[in-house]
């Protein structure tokens, strides 16, 4: 199928739709899709409350013919190559047994049975074989009798037809021959002999692969062509009593390979064919889920400009997760769209706050430098928190927004024990930073008149002697 993006997580494949307002959505619009979260109608759209389509999980899947390296290395796990030994191990003991014929029906059943279930997991999107258990325990479907009579029912049609006409029953031959692929692959979707059987079946799921199919059923011949080229050299270089094994092991492996292609044929176009909605429930904790359905909705309503739901999402999710800080940098750049300076300054302060708790006051930088932006006046009540604060602004390169941190400080801080250290930074900043001496010994005269006695003035007479120095 074509490739479906988000439209709101560039490059994230889209696996739902609203067939609404056909709006796409990626797992991180819509997290855990199938899980109990979302309630017995599943996901709805998040502009217009519509119940979603899921698309499945191919909408970035690549064209089959792009992974031909994948479906030669499918049958070399170890799960396949468990199956590919039994088979080699069977097809000695058949040598000279008495049983052969039981043997050889055996073997059949576990390869055909085994193939079948590789279409049906790979067509889910395992990427894994299935295990030998799979096809050892109980065939509650059938599969090796169902494949036997679907082959022996396609050549019984092969030969009423050639009884009737030869011209038509050349042209059921073709058709038989073009459709197999089709065929093997309903049969291991549905497990229904007549569903294979059915022209009309085969022709819908051709149709629905499209011209694609051609090839498929090229890459078959091809591929089905490789233990008779291989036959030759196995008898040329091996002993006699090697021979068989080998081959039914090479056998088995080009059968493995073309029981994967045709699997990933359904996988990939699983919506056409409507297969999407086979999906295991999803797992995810109460916090998780809110926060990644918050920022989903956030990102999604963010864009189409509608801020009210947006914010009202987001503060849901953080009355659950309280102290997340992505959350609340989510919630910071979403204050940034409204107006709402007094939010913007409340919630600048918290995130100073838990980010110095969290022990990351560096992701506060950015925080603060927007809140100045829109908030001048912008101050932190916690005259400690502000000077450690200011370190991480230094580091960053945020001489100016360390200077604005504080601006005329004593005016609200005047008997703080700390404004000397602050106006002191202050100071050295405008200084070796930003070349602002004026400012820089207007700020070292007031500290020497106001704190005549201070600890540090030896310091500060040192930076006006530097100032005074100047040209």
């Amino acid at each position: 199928m074509a490739k479906l993006e988000c439209h709101f997580f560039p490059d994230n494949p889209a696996c739902w739709q609203c067939p609404r307002c056909q709006a796409n959505y990626s797992e991180k619009c819509i997290p855990a899709g199938h899980s109990h979260h979302w309630g017995k109608r599943g996901p709805r759209c998040i502009r217009c409350e519509t119940e979603l389509h899921y698309l499945g999980n191919a909408t970035d899947a690549k064209p089959f013919w792009q992974m031909l390296p994948h479906f030669f290395s499918y049958p070399l796990h170890r799960n396949s190559l468990t199956v590919i030994g039994l088979l080699a191990l069977l097809s000695i003991l058949m040598m000279g047994f008495i049983f052969s014929v039981i043997l050889f029906l055996f073997g059949l059943s576990i390869l055909v049975k085994y193939g079948l279930t590789i279409i049906e997991c790979r067509g889910r999107g395992k990427v894994e074989p299935p295990n030998l258990s799979d096809v050892l325990g109980p065939d509650e479907n059938s599969l090796f009798l169902r494949q036997m009579a679907l082959m022996f029912l396609l050549m019984l049609a092969v030969y009423g037809a050639y009884t009737l006409n030869s011209s038509l029953g050349f042209v059921v031959s073709l058709f038989v021959t073009f459709a197999m692929p089709a065929s093997i692959m309903l049969l291991a979707v549905d497990k229904s002999v007549r569903r294979a059987l059915n022209p009309l079946a085969q022709i819908s799921l051709m149709l629905a692969v499209g011209w694609p199919y051609l090839l498929l059923w090229l890459c078959i011949q091809i591929v089905s062509a490789g233990p008779m080229y291989l036959s030759e050299l196995l008898l040329f270089l091996l002993p006699d009593v090697m021979v068989l094994p080998m081959l039914v092991a090479v056998s088995a492996y080009f059968a493995f390979v073309l029981y994967t292609m045709m699997g990933y044929v359904l996988f990939e176009y699983q919506q056409e064919l409507g297969l999407a909605a086979a999906v295991e429930p999803q797992q995810m904790e109460v916090r998780d889920f809110e926060k990644a359905k918050a920022l989903g909705e956030a990102r999604v309503l963010i864009k189409d400009g509608d801020y009210m739901r947006a914010r009202a999402s987001l503060r849901k999710a953080l009355d659950l997760v309280h102290d997340d800080i992505e959350l609340h940098q989510h919630y910071h750049k979403l204050l940034m769209f409204l107006d709402d300076n007094q939010a913007l300054a409340n919630h600048g302060e918290y995130f100073v706050e838990l980010a110095a708790r969290q022990g990351c006051l560096g992701k506060a930088v950015p925080v603060v430098v927007d809140v100045q932006k829109r908030v001048p006046d912008f101050r932190l009540k916690d005259m400690g928190l502000a000077l450690e604060l200011a370190r991480h602004l230094q580091l960053q390169g945020q001489h100016r927004a360390l200077v604005r941190l504080f601006h005329n400080l004593h005016k609200t801080h005047g008997q703080d024990p700390l404004l000397p250290e602050a106006y002191f930074l202050v100071a050295s900043v405008l200084f070796d930073k930003l070349n602002d001496d004026v400012k820089a010994m207007a700020l070292i005269e007031f500290l020497l008149k106001k704190y005549p006695q201070h600890q540090d003035r030896a310091q500060w007479l040192a930076l006006r002697a530097t100032l005074e120095s100047l040209p």
